[in-house]
Parts: structure tokens; sequence; C-alpha cells
């Protein structure tokens, strides 16, 4: 019985923390992130932890370090970019076997281990007679973790989420208002609808002092087509801009639209991502610091929807290019993560936007007046009332409602099937306002109506009553 016991001591401690009954990253540790490597898919970082000896902390170390990236993120330090998590805990409490044995196997996780090494500017020390203190620093190839438990199934990609969506998101990369503003390419004007700000996109980016813009683009556009996103360019669509807001500048009977929402109606992107870049001339200008931030800008309802962490960059200036690639490579390699996200939410939850309904002067009736439908009077109020919510997710009357006009907050489903070739598309508020303005004009067939719909940007639409011709 002795030897029995004997060897089973021994077995426990020879295969080492694998069966013990405390796993690694179940200890108590301290991380820390301390540079982005120059190809931006990599990170060094400090794990400071116990042990018996250094090697039980090495290995330790290395284990924390990858369940960290995986499951914890971690924030922003002077030279490292703040992390998302590639996944929840939830993911690991269903897949708890596959990842006890992932977070340990040299061909499984640790295979995303670069180099390590042991801390020295952080000396070992002992907390008691059996156990020491250390830091080790690993070196982490984040983003081929990343792809190997995409390619292993347990946690999606964006391509392959944009796959099962039916869809491919579309994003604008563009410089953001205050940059605009700053590189003196922005004005504020005047019109009908009160004091806007307009930008000047064509000039911006042919001017030698906002190259850069154009080198973080090339920096940005790899990495989001390969996780299948479609890009935009302000080139790309500059011609068509030029024309819209030529357009919009000479109406006379209509209210002028915003150059923004113009923007985004030319664009028809899903999300725009905003670079936003701020220069700072250091020791007489032998250095230059700059701060990028990335922000996601819904274009829909024109607010911010992924926020990304301001990064600071200092170094000489003829090498600052490099500094800036590997700052938007690793911002961008963070930021997947809520892009994705952001875009799988649109598609579950629908298209939020606003449709409004105006009554033509042409016309004798207003909103408040009954209309006969089938032999039954409505409010002709109630009518639009009831199509909207025919066709919308939801629905809400906003803002003041008037006898000449009507105007609701909606959400739309962010994909519809077109009757005419049975594929499906992604849904739109002009596609949204048709089918709402078709169906009242066949309910309402004996009133001569006739609509006119006029888009306002991508989230916003207003249709027009008015008399047949």
């Amino acid at each position: 019985m002795k030897n029995i016991i004997f060897i089973s001591f021994l077995l426990t401690t020879l295969s080492g923390f694998a069966q013990s009954a405390t796993l690694p990253w179940e200890e108590e540790y301290q991380f820390e992130a301390l540079l982005d490597q120059t190809d931006g898919g990599s990170v060094s970082v400090d794990i400071t932890n116990t042990g018996t000896d250094i090697n039980e902390c090495i290995k330790k170390a290395k284990s924390q370090a990858i369940f960290t990236i995986i499951f914890k993120g971690y924030p922003k330090t002077n030279n490292a970019s703040a992390s998302s998590a590639l996944t929840d805990m939830s993911n690991y409490n269903q897949n708890v076997d596959f990842y006890k044995n992932y977070l340990t196997s040299n061909t499984g996780g640790l295979a995303h281990i670069n180099k390590f090494n042991t801390n020295t500017s952080k000396p070992a020390g002992k907390v008691d007679k059996k156990t020491i203190k250390s830091t080790t620093t690993v070196y982490i190839l984040k983003t081929k973790l990343k792809e190997d438990l995409q390619n292993l199934g347990y946690i999606k990609s964006a391509a392959k989420i944009a796959d099962q969506m039916g869809i491919t998101p579309t994003i604008l990369i563009v410089p953001s208002e205050m940059w605009m503003k700053q590189a003196g390419y922005a004005k504020s004007e005047m019109t009908d609808m009160g004091q806007v700000w307009s930008y000047d996109y064509q000039n911006a980016i042919s001017d030698p002092k906002m190259a850069i813009f154009g080198s973080i683009e090339g920096f940005l556009k790899p990495t989001l087509q390969k996780n299948g996103f479609r890009i935009l360019t302000l080139n790309d669509i500059m011609t068509q801009l030029t024309k819209a807001n030529f357009e919009n500048k000479s109406r006379k009977d209509k209210a002028q639209e915003d150059p923004l929402d113009i923007l985004a109606r030319t664009a028809q992107a899903d999300i725009w991502l905003k670079v936003n870049l701020v220069q700072e001339n250091l020791s007489g200008g032998k250095e230059v610091q700059y701060q990028l931030t990335l922000n996601g800008t819904d274009p829909l309802i024109m607010e911010s929807k992924i926020n990304g962490q301001p990064q600071t960059i200092k170094s000489a200036e003829n090498n600052i290019l490099r500094q800036i690639e590997t700052t938007v490579n690793a911002s961008i390699d963070n930021l997947l993560p809520e892009i994705t996200a952001f875009f799988v939410d649109r598609d579950k939850n629908g298209l939020p936007g606003k449709v409004e309904f105006l009554i033509s002067e042409k016309l004798s009736i207003t909103f408040d007046d009954d209309l006969t439908i089938e032999g039954e009077a409505y409010p002709f109020a109630e009518i639009v009332d009831a199509m909207v919510s025919n066709k919308a997710t939801k629905y809400n009357p906003s803002g003041q409602q008037t006898g000449a006009m009507r105007s609701y907050d909606v959400v739309i489903p962010s994909k519809m099937e077109n009757k005419l070739s049975g594929k499906v598309e992604m849904n739109s508020y002009e596609k949204f306002a048709r089918k709402v303005s078709t169906e009242l004009k066949t309910k309402l067939k004996d009133q001569n109506l006739a609509t006119i719909i006029e888009n306002k940007g991508l989230g916003r639409v207003v249709v027009v009553f008015t008399t047949k011709p």
C-alpha cells in the first residue's frame, strides 16, 4: 500500500500543474502589456506570479498570458494599445476541457508564444520557504492566436459572420471632422437648416499635408478586407460626392441636405471608420509626436458606436511612418471584435432611423381629417400610423405632430426579399418609404394621391403627399 501511495505522489509531482487542483490562470497573477511589436499582431507582456522556482513561474506565465489575451483583454499602457478580449468567459465555461488542454499545450495556445524570458529588471524574490515571486516577459503572436481559434471554430471570424449573415458589410475610411477642421478643410455655413459644417474632402486628400491619411488608409485596408469587409475610400466616391454637393447647393425650392448626410447617401457604407490624428513637434522639431484615434460612426444616426483609445506615437521624423503602421495595425486588430459585434447586432436588431410624412400645399386634406377605407372612416394620421407600424420592426411618433406633418422614430429589418429576383438584399429607408407609400396609395386610391420621396442621408427619409399630375 505504501508503494502505491508513493507512486501516485510521484506521478502527480512529475505532471506539474496539469494535475494541480488550481489551474495557473485561476491563481493570482499580475499582467502588464509592454510593447506592440512591429507587425501590429504581436505584443510583449509581463506576467508576475509565484511558483516553487523560476521554471515553474515561466511555465505558469505562458498559460496565464494566453488566457488573458483570449478572455480578459487589457488596458492601454505607454507603449501598447488597449486590447479587447477575443471572446468572453461563457466560451470558456462551455468548452472547459478544450481550453484546459489548449492553454497548456505546446501545439495549442503555447505555440503562439514567440519567445519568453525572465525579466531581470524585476528580480525574483522569496515569498516563503517554498515559494518565489518572479516576472516573466512573454512575446505573444496575438493575431496568429486569434486565427488559430477561428480555424478551430471556437471563436467566429468577422468574415465567417458576414458570410452567415449573407451580406458583405461596407466600411468607409474617412478623416475625422476634428482633423478636417485642424487641417483647414472645414467651414461653417448658414443655410436654410441653420448653421452647418461642410468639409472639403476633395482638396484635403490631395494636399501633401494630409498625405499621412493616405498611408493610414493603406495600412487599414488589408486587415479589414482579410476579415470580410468591403472597403470604401473617399477617392472611390469623390466624383459622385462632388456632383451631389453641387446639386445640393443649387437647390432653391427645397431645404438643403446636411453635408454629412450627403456623404452618407453617396457612400452607402454601413459604418464609417474615422481617423483622427493630432501632430506635435518635440525637441525643436527633431521628434514628432502623434496621437492617433480610430472610431466607428453609425451613418444612419450619426452617432459614434465604436470608440478606440487614443494612441500616442513618438519617434524621430524619418521613422514615424513605421511607428504609425505598428500602431494602426495594433489598433484595428483590437477594434475588430467591436466592429464585428456592431454588424451582428445591426443584422439581428435592425436599422434605426427616422421617417417623416408631409402634406403638400396642393392637397386640401390634413392628417387630422377622416378618410374612408373599405366603407369605414379613419383619421389620416391613424392610417399612416398603421402603415408604418405594419412595415417597421419598431415605431414611435416623435417630435411635434401637426396637421401637415407626422414624424416617427423607427427600426426596420436589416434585410428584405426582392420579390422580382427572390434574393435577400440589404434594406434601406428609401425601400421602406416606398413600401409604406405604395400601401397608403393602394388603401387610399380614391384620394388621387401621389408621393415624393426624399432621402436625407441613410437614416432619414421624407415622404411628401401631393396630387397626381
